[in-house]
């Protein structure tokens, strides 16, 4: 196993070296720039602190060009999560590295474990994992432990298996070492056997190329994998050129865009959304009380007014909604409400849309961060900082981000990922628009599987 370090600027960077001689590898201390063409089969770089836009941009290439080499850059990126602007950057600037091929990894251990991994074993062909481990040993109670904590956080745990012959379609199969030895040529997988123990001192003297840690060991495993899905897939974010495929009512788009100003309210963009087959609301904009009870009858009840104009605040900013009309009389009471609270005149403009699903909600922007550029945001509730990709989304990067989306309560069905993901693609397309400065779908609702996905409120921000 040779490994490259490209640890200059940290203080335990003998230390590292250290340990991963005794694990068996060969280290060589290069410099950052030299490290994609080291003779090694992966680098090694830790960051002392988050990286900025200009940081970043500056990396993303060296990342490009070492996983292309087949000697990817393994990033220990361990540092507290910024909030606010500060973590949108932090994200993003992370985002950019990981979609230029490095495998980012926020613990030390996970760190030591995927710089093993790809040196010694290399890429796996992908991120599906199983475990196999034989009841009662350390690894089988390892395994329970992550699985309970897992199901406790509402999230999906690695399949354990007693069995390697009974391992159904995987990309790797992690096994206790004493269990591969026994193993006979015709009970194996196709999926890549990675041998690991439980902890650190039952590493052998005479075979020292086995992982160490469960918990570090799956971290190093699927990072690795999804590099090998993104290697096949492309580096960076899509080509423009890609959105083409997507059907498009451009014609409409374009006429849409053409009567905006510098700002879009939630109507008008959502025409622009509902262009791009982006599904949206029910909604239409009514300037009397008769005209906005015609509309939620057809809508059907119960339904909803809000306040519409380009000015009017988004719903996360406090814009006046009337909830739960279930007759007319309901919705025309909500129509002079809705005027008062606003200082309005009578006659002002509102909208009544049908009433949104039940679901997961998370807040999805497209922004141009500095030297980062086009970039996809999405904020999640409970979550300590928001998930990026640059725009426009790759399949692979519009998965990624559908994939954090889990119930809101443990037992609830899970959102539905496959809709989301294809709701964020488009979008990442539709704010590159040379028109668009920003596109803030403000509350999108992610139905159980199958059920599909709905943007509830939407922004857009416009050049001129």
């Amino acid at each position: 196993m040779r490994i490259a370090l490209a640890l200059d600027e940290v203080p335990w960077a003998d230390d590292a070296a250290r340990m991963l001689t005794r694990r068996g590898a060969s280290c060589q201390r290069v410099a950052l720039e030299d490290a994609a063409e080291a003779p090694a089969g992966a680098v090694g770089l830790a960051l002392r602190e988050p990286p900025g836009p200009a940081h970043a941009a500056h990396l993303a290439p060296l990342c490009a060009r070492a996983a292309k080499a087949g000697r990817p850059l393994v990033l220990l990126a361990c540092f507290p999560r910024a909030l606010g602007p500060r973590g949108d950057i932090q994200a993003a600037s992370l985002a950019l590295l990981r979609s230029h091929g490095a495998i980012l990894s926020p613990d030390p251990d996970a760190w030591l474990e995927t710089l093993i991994l790809v040196a010694g074993f290399g890429l796996p062909p992908g991120p599906r994992i199983a475990v196999v481990a034989a009841p009662g040993s350390w690894l089988s109670a390892s395994a329970q432990f992550l699985a309970n904590e897992a199901a406790a956080a509402g999230a999906r745990a690695t399949t354990l298996i007693a069995d390697v012959g009974k391992v159904g379609p995987t990309d790797v199969v992690l096994i206790d070492r004493e269990e591969l030895a026994g193993v006979a040529p015709e009970r194996t997988t196709a999926a890549m056997l990675l041998p690991m123990v439980g902890r650190a001192e039952l590493v052998a003297d005479d075979d020292r190329r086995v992982l160490v840690g469960l918990r570090a060991s799956l971290a190093a495993a699927v990072a690795a994998g999804r590099l090998r899905e993104r290697l096949a897939a492309g580096l960076g974010p899509a080509e423009p050129a890609e959105g083409d495929a997507l059907d498009v009512d451009r014609e409409r788009f374009a006429r849409q865009v053409g009567k905006l100003g510098a700002r879009a309210g939630d109507h008008e963009t959502k025409v622009l959304l509902a262009a791009w087959k982006i599904p949206i609301t029910r909604q239409a904009v009514a300037t009397t009380p008769s005209a906005a009870t015609r509309i939620a009858k057809r809508a059907g009840f119960p339904v909803e007014l809000k306040a519409w104009g380009p000015d009017v605040p988004s719903e996360l900013d406090g814009c006046p909604i009337e909830r739960d009309l279930a007759t007319a009389a309901d919705v025309r009471r909500a129509f002079a409400a809705l005027g008062r609270a606003l200082g309005q005149p009578a006659g002002a403009p509102v909208i009544v849309r049908e009433t949104p699903p039940a679901g997961r909600e998370l807040r999805a922007r497209v922004v141009t961060l500095a030297e980062l550029g086009r970039t996809v945001l999405v904020d999640l509730a409970g979550a300590p900082g928001p998930i990026a990709a640059p725009a426009p989304l790759r399949a692979i990067d519009a998965e990624e981000l559908a994939r954090h989306v889990e119930a809101s309560r443990l037992g609830d069905p899970q959102p539905d990922r496959a809709a989301l993901a294809d709701l964020l693609r488009r979008a990442s397309f539709l704010a590159c628009h040379e028109r668009i400065e920003s596109l803030d779908l403000g509350r999108v609702i992610a139905a159980a599987r199958g059920d599909g996905v709905v943007v509830a409120d939407a922004r857009a921000t416009l050049r001129a």
